[in-house]
């Protein structure tokens, strides 16, 4: 069965989406940018590892609305306006997800970067996830 996921946590979406989608196990968590979700607008509009702590910050309050965590995510796709910024992303992405290649059981989860034109809000990222819960480590 397929529904919804909506926090009053994380910013209503930007077009005729929803802010995920759970099925069976699996959410798929939409686009995030570093919005507040109280404000509505974006947290620093020059600051990429700004922009990525907010959009962090919104994915976790999303997948908690669907009864998970972050330790639950298991891709990431990014989209950054400027291919340079993907290193401060994955600075912010380390506090997040941390990686230890030696515990295989705990993985940070996949990653995808690729650079785009533009996006919402001019914002400079924008980060979608999918996690699956209640499966065993």
């Amino acid at each position: 069965m397929k529904c919804s996921v909506h926090t009053p946590n994380a910013p209503e979406t930007f077009g005729p989406h929803c802010q995920a989608v759970h099925v069976g196990s699996t959410v798929h968590i939409s686009g995030q940018i570093g919005c507040h979700p109280t404000t509505k607008e974006i947290v620093n509009v020059k600051c990429v590892k700004e922009q990525t702590e907010q959009a962090l910050k919104n994915v976790k309050a999303i997948i908690e609305a669907a009864g998970g965590s972050m330790k639950d995510i298991v891709h990431c796709m990014v989209c950054v306006t400027n291919m340079e910024d993907c290193q401060h992303v994955n600075e912010v992405f380390a506090k997040h997800f941390p990686h230890n290649p030696s515990d295989k059981s705990h993985p940070a989860p996949a990653h995808t970067c690729f650079a785009v034109k533009e996006l919402p809000k001019h914002a400079m990222v924008q980060v979608s996830a999918t996690g699956c819960i209640g499966l065993p480590n």
